[in-house]
């Protein structure tokens, strides 16, 4: 007889303790361990004979201690010889173990796939969107996207499985912001959160359809901020400034100069600043781009007043040594003394940090430059959004307008019109 399957410790187990077999039914039989009992019985190792393409196999089927049996080991005896008749299954031990794993595999893949086709908006958006946002995104924006998630996707989508969240859910976030008090503007930004995180999960294989967004319409709104600073509130606030903070004073130079946003300011380092050049070299900033923009001679004085440090150090740095989140709160206290939002309800028309970047391209428009070089300096990304400033440019069209009007005047003294009384 040919023994060809049977596990070769046990064999050799078998061997060195010199048990026989014993026929215990056709094609099974067995051996009694020599000590190890099992209830008052010695234990038995069960084992099944048979022909496969004409050669006569053993396959060990394991020890009643383990579970085995008469009647197992003649079950599995008879698929085995029923597979092989046939053709059909596993035709071994190894092969229906083998295609035990198969099938335990692929129940899981599709247990996995089905999880993951019904996880959860909160468990999506807490298990693989913010991490992968944390890890590219600044700070504020990650934090801003979280917070969109507590506060208003989560109530009424976080529980719904993704890829059954449609426009019908979206309207009743809508509504609740509204409802709350929440400016479109708002509503927009929570909104591209839910976007960016449906659009992670479509690139994951989730889903397919595009955001049901694009389905929901937002109030329109104008948000843009119409302040500007003349000549003499800008001294005033440089002033103010300087007596109670030097690094917010530099701070707000460098933006109303040269039109830096607080971003760009808290992120420059010694390696970016060039007082030969009289540029400053700014990298990833909000446009995605890289870009230039030139010192006047007071900023050019201010670095230079500067006392610098290694070229990769942080030219502000906040009180731990790190990247500022934030405009020190000196310069809305400042803002609060001089006065400049006393009687002014409008965000709109208050003055912030950024209100220093705005009049820096009012100031370049009503100096005569183009838009698109104001674009430029500025480093928006397409020309709409400097257009937000042309309306600065009002009282230079109104005088173009006066202008227009005195010379036709003058040209109406030079040549009067005669009124004839005929008829």
């Amino acid at each position: 007889m040919i023994f060809q399957k049977l596990d070769k410790s046990w064999i050799n187990f078998f061997r060195q303790v010199k048990m026989t077999w014993i026929r215990a039914s056709k094609g099974i039989r067995y051996k009694e361990h020599v000590e190890r009992k099992n209830g008052l019985k010695p234990d038995r190792y069960y084992s099944a004979y048979f022909k496969v393409d004409g050669k006569q196999i053993e396959q060990g089927l394991g020890w009643g201690t383990e579970g085995m049996t008469l009647e197992k080991a003649e079950s599995i005896l008879h698929e085995l010889k029923h597979n092989c008749k046939t053709a059909d299954g596993a035709k071994t031990l190894k092969e229906k173990r083998a295609a035990e794993h198969a099938r335990r595999l692929k129940e899981s893949e599709l247990q996995a796939e089905k999880e993951k086709s019904n996880i959860t908006f909160k468990a999506f958006f807490e298990g693989e969107y913010l991490p992968i946002q944390k890890m590219h995104k600044d700070r504020n924006t990650w934090v801003k996207e979280e917070q969109h998630a507590n506060n208003w996707l989560y109530p009424i989508v976080g529980g719904i499985p993704v890829k059954d969240i449609c426009a019908f859910h979206l309207e009743k976030i809508k509504k609740a912001m509204l409802d709350a008090g929440r400016t479109p503007r708002t509503i927009q930004y929570c909104f591209a959160t839910f976007r960016q995180t449906w659009n992670h999960a479509r690139r994951e294989g989730i889903l397919s359809a595009d955001s049901p967004t694009r389905n929901v319409k937002i109030p329109k709104f104008d948000n843009q901020r119409q302040r500007y600073l003349t000549p003499d509130e800008c001294k005033d606030l440089l002033d103010e400034l300087r007596k109670h903070s030097t690094p917010t004073y530099y701070m707000a130079v460098i933006s109303l100069d040269a039109g830096l946003r607080f971003s760009e300011i808290a992120g420059l380092q010694w390696q970016d600043v060039d007082t030969v050049r009289k540029t400053i070299f700014l990298r990833d900033t909000k446009s995605g781009r890289n870009r230039t923009v030139y010192m006047t001679n007071r900023v050019k004085s201010l670095f230079a007043g500067m006392q610098k440090q290694q070229p990769d150090s942080l030219i502000f740095p906040d009180s731990k040594g790190g990247r500022m989140a934030h405009i020190s709160k000196t310069f809305d206290e400042c803002v609060e003394r001089l006065g400049l939002n006393s009687g002014i309800d409008d965000d709109r028309l208050k003055c912030v940090f950024h209100t220093l970047r705005h009049t820096h391209a009012s100031r370049l428009l009503e100096s005569g430059t183009d838009i698109y070089r104001v674009k430029e300096l500025l480093g928006h990304a397409n020309v709409t959004t400097t257009e937000r400033y042309s309306h600065v440019t009002a009282d230079r069209l109104r005088s173009a307008v006066a202008n227009m009007e005195r010379m036709n005047n003058r040209e109406a003294e030079i040549i009067p019109i005669p009124i004839s009384n005929k008829r």
